[in-house]
């Protein structure tokens, strides 16, 4: 029984890793109101540049891979995108480019619960003078039951930390 296990095993890991790409459409949901123009621009996926990860994988503990059809920076530029437009940001402006890099994407999912971490870091850049005129971090940590809806809960990481986003109020100043 041993042998048949140890020969199994790593069938099993490796199995755990090519599963089929998920499919995300993020809704936006935020009861949030307000105002200003910013143009969304790209935002890079740090957990694949530093070959982390797959450009289209959220890092996890348990064994297995998450992976998405699109990759990470698409899913989290679309879905700022839609919630920046949803609260009543106008998503386009002659001057300001929000721009990001998603520092940390994590399931932590070993154990009897899931932790959930986003973070990014914003920027926005004056493109008639080229210059940098706002900069802050968001980091989402939530924790749900390990058999909760993890689609849901995806939506709701990715809506806190836009979240974050809209209730600085120096980022409503930068855009108005």
């Amino acid at each position: 029984m041993k042998r048949i296990l140890i020969m199994i095993l790593p069938i099993l890991i490796m199995a755990g890793c090519e599963p089929t790409p998920m499919s995300l459409n993020y809704s936006p949901s935020s009861i949030l109101t307000a105002k200003g123009n910013v143009e969304v621009g790209d935002f890079t996926y740090q957990p694949a540049i530093n070959k982390k990860v797959k450009p289209n994988q959220i890092r996890n503990t348990a064994i297995g891979c998450v992976i998405f059809e699109k990759n990470i920076d698409q899913i989290i530029k679309e879905s700022i995108f839609k919630e920046l437009r949803f609260v009543g940001i106008t998503p386009q402006s002659d001057n300001l480019v929000l721009r990001g890099d998603i520092v940390e994407f994590l399931i932590d999912d070993l154990g009897f619960s899931v932790k959930w971490t986003l973070e990014i870091e914003y920027r926005i850049t004056d493109k008639s003078k080229n210059v940098e005129v706002y900069k802050s971090v968001k980091a989402i940590h939530k924790k749900t039951d390990k058999f909760s809806n993890p689609f849901g809960t995806l939506n709701e990481v990715i809506k806190l930390n836009i979240e974050e986003l809209i209730k600085d109020s120096d980022f409503i100043k930068t855009i108005n």
